[in-house]
């Protein structure tokens, strides 16, 4: 089984891409083989505001096209913040692994639905 990286999916996924073409052959030729981790998940949400892609749709997309290792579920809730509450990747990251825990931070964007240990003043 091939392990994708993230160029794999945003050549697919992206409105125009260099590499789509190749991208779908090779989605065609291993379609039910491919694999990837949660990092590629990941660095795709990182870059998800450049390419003006929906985090939730795009994440949902390659869970898809690919078996996912690690734990997609997270990163998908996270998605799901990003587009929701315009969280920036780490963060909405930091506010699904806190499993409503009270988090430690400086950042009040966790103010609105979790309770926060105040860094600041």
């Amino acid at each position: 089984m091939p392990y994708a990286d993230s160029d794999f999916f945003l050549a697919l996924l992206k409105e125009s891409d260099w590499l789509s073409q190749k991208a779908e052959k090779i989605l065609k030729q291993y379609k039910g083989q491919i694999w990837t981790s949660h990092w590629s998940l990941v660095e795709i949400l990182l870059v998800s505001d450049e390419y003006f892609l929906d985090p939730e749709i795009i994440i949902n997309s390659i869970r898809q096209i690919a078996e996912i290792k690690g734990d997609a579920d997270i990163i998908l809730a996270a998605a799901h913040l990003m587009k929701k509450r315009g969280m920036r990747t780490f963060d909405a990251l930091h506010a699904v692994s806190c499993n409503s825990d009270k988090i430690i931070s400086s950042d009040s964007i966790f103010d609105t639905f979790l309770e926060r240990i105040r860094l600041e003043k």
